[in-house]
């Protein structure tokens, strides 16, 4: 009987220690509700926002000249090989010129066969020239008919066309001649520039096809100054009104995934590029390379472009900001404002915006204190509520231990 009275006395001490942690709790939550509602408070400050738009493209060389043929004849030599520095001027190839050598020499048979017309036709004209000049003065002493004297002068007239006729003729002869003479100097392939030859797809024997086409042949070979790299990336169109020149950017290459390669903004297409039913601009990035890096044209990247100029503006948490619609096509922006503890809707117009913070044009000042959550909480406040720090809270939660031996 002792010890069912014994286990009685601790089951109601139990329940006695229960009831009082309730109690104590419920207390304490109602002490923290007189104090206010519990929120997480942030400061403003000035912080850099840095809104990016990504995008990806290929590495290229600031300056490639891709040499295709500009006649038709079978490659008889090649001077260089892929890798090779070669200076302006330089000759890189020779094709084939027996065509033209041929075309050449028939031309030329044509202009003196002309000249040798002229000839010709300057000793007919001098000779109807006399004819005519002794055909008048008879025609005035009466000795021969009138009408003879006309006709020499007519044959004179015609003469002089002739020879004009001739010299046309050469000069179109010498035309041709000229034209065929700067088709056979294409068959010498020089370089225009400066550079490295950094790929050389034809070979001797080959014909080389004057065309822009990617067909066999159309291309002879590709040469760049290597010094120099930069970055093409396709932005699609809804980002592209945000980017203009001179922007900051990162660029990260394949072959260097985690090396961040410093770049600008240096050109922006005024065309799209249309990729199945989506609409992007190329944007040239020019990358200042670090000189341990080997960078080569062609390599895939990805690039990061930075809106804005960089520069430390008032900005908040962009959890902070609530947005509602009070109109169609009206859109207001709010922060709640902690009024030495007291909650305070304010208006406020917002600039740029990052994954963390959003810049604040107008409507806050440096140093104020802002609510920041939780996000529930800012759904549900009313203007004058009181409000409290959450992290200066008292603790509510107690544990009570207790032996049951």
């Amino acid at each position: 009987m002792k010890k069912f009275y014994s286990h009685l006395d601790k089951k109601w001490f139990v329940g006695a220690a229960v009831l009082l942690a309730i109690l104590v709790t419920l207390a304490l939550k109602r002490l923290n509700t007189n104090r206010g509602t519990p929120v997480e408070l942030a400061i403003t400050q000035a912080r850099e926002v840095r809104p990016s738009i990504l995008a990806s493209g290929l590495l290229a060389y600031k300056v490639e000249v891709n040499l295709t043929a500009e006649v038709l004849a079978r490659v008889k030599s090649i001077a260089i090989k892929e890798g090779d520095i070669v200076e302006a001027g330089q000759l890189l190839m020779r094709l084939d010129p027996e065509t033209y050598n041929n075309i050449i020499a028939r031309e030329e048979a044509g202009v003196r066969q002309n000249r040798i017309s002229i000839d010709r036709q300057r000793a007919v004209l001098a000779l109807r020239k006399q004819q005519s000049e002794r055909s008048e003065r008879l025609a005035d002493s009466q000795l021969i008919d009138r009408n003879r004297a006309d006709e020499d002068r007519n044959n004179f007239v015609l003469a002089q066309a002739d020879l004009r006729s001739s010299e046309e003729a050469l000069q179109r002869a010498s035309a041709v001649l000229n034209d065929a003479r700067e088709q056979r100097a294409k068959t010498e392939i020089r370089s225009p520039m400066l550079g490295r030859i950094v790929s050389l797809p034809i070979k001797v024997g080959e014909v080389a096809i004057p065309s822009n086409s990617s067909m066999a042949g159309a291309q002879l070979m590709k040469i760049a100054d290597t010094a120099g790299i930069k970055a093409e990336v396709k932005v699609d169109e809804a980002d592209i009104a945000k980017i203009s020149i001179g922007q900051i950017a990162s660029v990260f290459a394949a072959a260097y995934p985690d090396q961040s390669l410093e770049s600008v903004v240096e050109k922006i297409a005024l065309t799209p590029t249309v990729d199945g039913q989506g609409r992007s601009y190329k944007v040239t990035l020019d990358i200042k390379a670090r000189a341990s890096l080997i960078l080569r044209s062609g390599m895939s990247a990805r690039a990061v472009i930075f809106l804005g100029d960089g520069k430390a503006s008032l900005a908040i948490p962009v959890e902070a900001v609530i947005t509602e619609s009070p109109e169609k096509d009206k859109i207001k922006r709010y922060v709640w404002v902690n009024n030495n503890g007291v909650a305070q809707k304010t208006l406020i117009t917002t600039g740029l915006s990052d994954d963390r913070w959003e810049s604040v044009a107008s409507g806050l000042k440096l140093g104020q204190s802002i609510i920041i959550g939780p996000s529930k909480i800012l759904r549900q406040l009313k203007e004058g509520e009181r409000v409290m720090n959450k992290k200066s809270q008292d603790p509510t939660n107690i544990s009570i231990k207790l032996s049951t031996d």
